[in-house]
């Protein structure tokens, strides 16, 4: 009991530090923002000081202007004009500049005591892991209740992680395919580059781009076998119906002819079809584990907060 007294204590404590985290958060976003006009305003008044003092270095010197305003009789008038201008222009840049140097200090301040709440967040986190711990030794309806609860959070939490892996793993699949077909676009219509004369020069073009094709296909098959492996840890298939190996053994580039050209052409087409299907189907599949991800952020984060409250409650 007194165990529980004192981290009751100790949680009313941190919790009290951490209530003011979201007003915290909101008045950084502002004094960022307020940062953000004052530097561009400081920027403009800068520009303004060094003209305005221009202008005073141009009277009181033996330029165009100065020459002009003698001549007219008025150019100590104009003068002192200039300078009451410069020194304003002066007086406002240095408030500009005061003004930033506040807002600074300011964020900086709400910085540090944003620290000292993830802090506090953290040694809360660490007090509840040790009061939850406490309490499911404890052979009470309470306890035993607290711990399906505890269970149904930790479930969650490993559903979501392992959709993250598939959605991943799905995302580097997807970009092998994406890898493929544009490789297998840029070797369509060979056969009539042939006809017009392509020769030794268009056989070497289509050894190299074939090449490419089958160190790709290598690597695809290692991708979808890994996104289908991910997928079965949550109980999801995807069908691929479809032939991603057709260019392989069609190679004889060097003695190719228009039949050759046309069987090659014929598998080329079949596997970008292939390759554009597969690359739809598992951006379908991407978008029903995002949704359901989020699905599962939802859940985690109601059973967390009723997790907490239970915890603290608990006496």
């Amino acid at each position: 009991m007194e165990e529980y007294t004192r981290l009751n204590k100790e949680l009313q404590h941190l919790q009290t530090q951490i209530a003011e985290k979201q007003w915290v958060e909101a008045r950084l976003i502002d004094i960022e923002a307020k940062k953000a006009n004052q530097k561009a305003n400081l920027v403009h008044l800068q520009e303004q000081l060094a003209k305005e003092r221009a202008d005073v270095t141009a009277l009181e010197g033996l330029s165009l202007v100065g020459l002009f305003y003698s001549i007219l009789g008025n150019k100590d008038q104009q003068l002192e004009k200039e300078r009451r201008e410069a020194l304003m222009a002066q007086l406002k840049y240095d408030e500009a500049q005061q003004s930033l140097t506040l807002s600074e200090r300011e964020a900086e301040g709400l910085q540090v005591r944003m620290q000292r709440i993830h802090e506090a967040e953290e040694m809360l986190e660490a007090k509840l892991e040790i009061k939850l711990s406490l309490l499911l030794l404890e052979p009470t309806p309470a306890a035993q209740a607290l711990k399906q609860r505890h269970t149904q959070w930790q479930a969650l939490k490993k559903q979501k992680l392992e959709i993250s892996e598939a959605f991943e793993a799905g995302k580097l699949y997807r970009e092998i395919l994406e890898l493929l077909t544009r490789q297998l676009k840029s070797t369509q219509n060979w056969g009539t580059w042939d006809v017009l004369g392509g020769g030794m020069l268009s056989s070497y073009v289509k050894q190299q781009r074939l090449g490419d094709v089958r160190k790709t296909l290598s690597s695809l098959r290692h991708y979808e076998l890994n996104f289908r492996r991910e997928l079965a840890d949550i109980k999801q298939s995807l069908d691929l119906d479809v032939e991603l190996t057709g260019v392989e053994g069609f190679l004889d580039v060097f003695f190719d002819n228009l039949i050759t050209d046309w069987i090659v052409q014929q598998r080329i087409n079949r596997s970008l079809a292939g390759a554009q299907k597969a690359f739809s189907q598992v951006g379908e599949v991407l978008d029903r584990l995002g949704i359901r991800c989020q699905q599962v952020d939802s859940q985690i984060a109601i059973e967390e907060d009723e997790l907490r409250k239970k915890i603290v409650e608990a006496t």
